[in-house]
């Protein structure tokens, strides 16, 4: 079990880096363009879900 943990909490911080590069990509580029708020909020819950497991 903390084997599983482990490997998620890896997958967390990887995934919580690409989040943001395709976040930040998404406020740069999209900005002009309309994005679905659910996918929005969706990255932003998943980043500070990702600051909170990483501390």
């Amino acid at each position: 079990m903390l084997t599983d943990l482990k490997v998620q909490f890896e997958m967390v911080k990887a995934m919580s880096f690409t989040e943001s590069l395709i976040y930040t990509a998404g406020q740069i580029f999209g900005a002009k363009q309309s994005t679905s708020e659910e996918t929005l909020s969706s990255v932003d819950d998943m980043l500070a879900f990702a600051k909170m497991v990483n501390g």
